[in-house]
């Protein structure tokens, strides 16, 4: 897939990565023009822990660079792009983009498609949104748990379902490679990568208290609650984070 040309809007260039600076609603409102444009186009959404697996996979770093669009899911981002002089609007979520996204979608009339997660956290995702968003049409939806030889099969799969929507709950980098490699195949208008999402809309798993959210504290949150699972993510890969953010700022200022 191509990079795109040029940037939707003005950027924050965090560690190499170009970042929208978008606020929540006009993240919304561009999106729906791509979607209104047609396809394909695709969105990802970046926090440290991304930006340090990109700085080490190339692979991944190239699928960000392709990205119709790229939004700030964690603060570290934002406080980043403060700290480089680039300052973003706004944090913009990748749940919160999603569950938006869905709305809108209900909307107008838009279909979507569920790929990722457990059985019963897609099925559970699923059911939320149809209690919630009577008028939504839901193409399908199945699993995450698929070997790569099969991914051919479930990219057609979802286009024999004419979704206009697609959104992938796999975990990163996985979610962001296989809507690289499959979105043509997919035949959508649009697709993103969603995370845990799925498992937090479908009560799966509980999202850090709102506090927490808007003071940057999410990631504690999850350590707290998973500390075997996630210590070197967060601890170890926070401070690899801060040291990309500040070698950056040092190389940018050696450029002026």
């Amino acid at each position: 897939m191509k990079r795109r040309e040029e940037a939707p809007c003005a950027t924050s260039d965090i560690c190499g990565v170009e970042v929208a600076n978008l606020n929540e609603d006009e993240a919304i409102a561009f999106i729906d023009r791509l979607v209104g444009e047609g396809g394909p186009h695709y969105a990802a959404v970046l926090n440290a822990a991304k930006i340090v697996a990109a700085n080490e996979d190339g692979a991944l770093k190239r699928t960000l660079l392709e990205a119709d669009l790229v939004t700030a899911d964690g603060m570290s981002i934002v406080w980043a792009s403060r700290l480089l002089g680039q300052p973003l609007k706004q944090r913009v979520t990748g749940i919160d983009l999603f569950e938006r996204l869905v709305e809108r979608a209900a909307e107008r009339g838009r279909s979507v498609y569920f790929l990722g997660s457990r059985e019963e956290s897609v099925r559970g995702v699923t059911e939320r949104f149809m209690k919630s968003h009577p008028t939504l049409r839901i193409a399908g939806w199945r699993n995450g748990y698929f070997d790569e030889s099969e991914s051919e099969s479930v990219a057609e799969a979802i286009r024999a379902s004419r979704a206009d929507l697609l959104f992938v709950a796999m975990g990163s980098p996985v979610q962001e490679l296989w809507i690289s490699s499959n979105l043509e195949r997919t035949g959508v208008r649009f697709a993103m990568g969603v995370g845990g999402s799925f498992d937090h809309i479908s009560g799966f798993a509980r999202r850090a208290p709102g506090w927490m959210q808007r003071s940057g504290l999410e990631w504690l949150y999850r350590l707290m609650r998973e500390p075997c699972r996630l210590w070197r993510r967060y601890l170890i890969g926070n401070a690899v984070f801060v040291c990309l953010v500040l070698r950056h700022r040092l190389l940018s200022r050696n450029l002026v």
